[in-house]
């Protein structure tokens, strides 16, 4: 009762540290934010609401691992006689001994590598979420720079648009020019517009990804991702190297640890249990101690290792299944990345290109040596290209970004990895001192990040 009493009270305290960090944050929001990598990782790490969940499950899983040292402690039983007089007297005295019994230790074995798995799901999560933003901030750059494009083509149509006005109302040209070039300038205002909502779109995404309120205004920084030490190599070089690196089989080898330590937990199960006890007896003195134990065994036990060899197999298919996954995309990855290149290399050039044509044309135009489709088409041949480079930049920034994630490498690398231990309490001693103080393993959310902790 006073434990479940004090897990209460831990669970208050809890939940008013939240509400008062919640209020805290709520009362403290910047009234702008620019956006940029380091701003983005700090912001979204700090408060995604999906990251906060998958914390949680750390939490709840080191809580298992909490309960299973608990199981490993003795327990005891007193037996109570009442005599004629209606007065009360120790009759026996029975002894829990759990940690006698090879399940009890693989149950906590098993939780611990689960806890370690959990801890690899979290740091995932950061990598995963901070990927996806990443790759919308590149997106949002791109369809930024491509809505400058647009507004200034509109805004060159505006201008041959008055022109051809002054020149139709002084009756030097025709009126279905006037009509051809305010049909161009209205297509063009409609682009401004659409490209307006996309950017309100994928502001009001970010905006819930970093649980900004609606008062906060969110500029955008010109950033374009670096390029990788890897993007040149051989494709197996890169391959090993994001093996050697993926917090996805590092997750694997705990889950096949755990279960390997749960096959064996349900098939030591059998023995149920272990005590040492002693009764009084007639003379009023108490017997001599014995040992006891109790054991359920039956054939399908042989059946629950068979089982748990199927679970491992399935594990380590998972495993094979990410070497293949990997190469596939690093092969895919590396060669839409060198593509990229070489189609942003040629939309530079027929940018510059069409930039000389469309200059020519007007000038043509305004001096009467050429009609006013070629400058239509000139211009829109013009945007094509510019809208071409831009694309072909924003595939380049977010393949980079791609290729960062899985060499958790630029700002990936400064994400750090989910500790479920803290230091210096590995090994016999500080395991014996979580069974018996389990203040040890106390951490905040924000030291739940540092190198991860073996424990085996």
């Amino acid at each position: 009762m006073f434990q479940f009493k004090m897990r209460n009270l831990a669970a208050l305290a809890l939940a008013t540290m939240i509400s008062a960090t919640s209020f805290a944050a709520t009362t403290k929001q910047p009234t702008s934010i620019t956006i940029n990598p380091r701003t983005l990782k700090a912001r979204l790490l700090e408060n995604n609401i999906e990251l906060a969940v998958q914390m949680n499950n750390v939490f709840k899983a080191k809580d298992s691992v909490d309960r299973a040292r608990r199981n490993l402690l003795p327990g005891i039983n007193l037996g109570a006689a009442i005599d004629n007089s209606m007065s009360f007297s120790l009759a026996s005295v029975n002894m829990l001994l759990p940690f006698l019994l090879p399940s009890k230790w693989l149950d906590l074995r098993e939780s611990q590598h689960l806890l370690n798995a959990q801890g690899e799901s979290y740091y995932i999560s950061q990598l995963n979420t901070y990927s996806s933003a990443y790759s919308m901030y590149s997106t949002i750059q791109g369809d930024m720079e491509l809505r400058q494009i647009i507004q200034y083509q509109y805004e060159n149509y505006k201008k041959i648009e008055a022109a051809i006005k002054e020149a139709v109302d002084a009756g030097m040209r025709d009126r279905s020019e006037l009509m051809q070039v305010q049909a161009q300038t209205q297509l063009s205002k409609i682009q401004v517009s659409q490209m307006d909502v996309l950017i309100l779109q994928e502001k009001a995404a970010i905006r819930e990804m970093l649980a900004l309120p609606l008062s906060t205004e969110i500029k955008i920084e010109q950033f374009h991702i670096s390029s990788s030490s890897v993007e040149n190599q051989p494709l197996q070089t890169t391959v090993d190297q994001a093996l050697a690196r993926s917090p996805e089989l590092r997750q694997l080898s705990s889950m096949l640890k755990a279960t390997e330590a749960g096959k064996w937990s349900a098939f030591w199960s059998f023995l149920t249990g272990a005590s040492w006890g002693a009764s009084r007896g007639p003379t009023g003195a108490f017997a001599d101690a014995e040992g006891a134990g109790s054991a359920n065994f039956n054939f399908g036990n042989f059946l629950i290792l068979k089982i748990g060899n199927r679970e491992l197999d399935a594990i380590r298919l998972q495993k094979k299944q990410i070497d293949f996954d990997t190469a596939k995309m690093v092969e895919t990855t590396v060669g839409s990345l060198r593509e990229s290149q070489m189609q942003l290399s040629l939309a530079k050039q027929a940018e510059a290109n069409l930039t000389a044509l469309y200059d020519n044309e007007l000038e043509k135009f305004e001096m009467g040596m050429t009609d006013l489709l070629h400058v239509l088409s000139a211009g829109n041949n013009l945007t094509t290209a510019f809208t071409n480079r831009v694309k072909a930049q924003t595939n380049l920034d977010t393949l980079r970004v791609g290729l960062h994630r899985m060499m958790v490498s630029d700002h990936f690398g400064l994400i750090q990895k989910c500790q479920v231990y803290k230091k210096g309490t590995g090994g016999l001693t500080g395991k014996l001192g979580r069974i018996f103080n389990p203040k040890k393993d106390d951490m905040s959310l924000d030291q739940a990040c540092g190198p991860q902790v073996s424990e085996n």
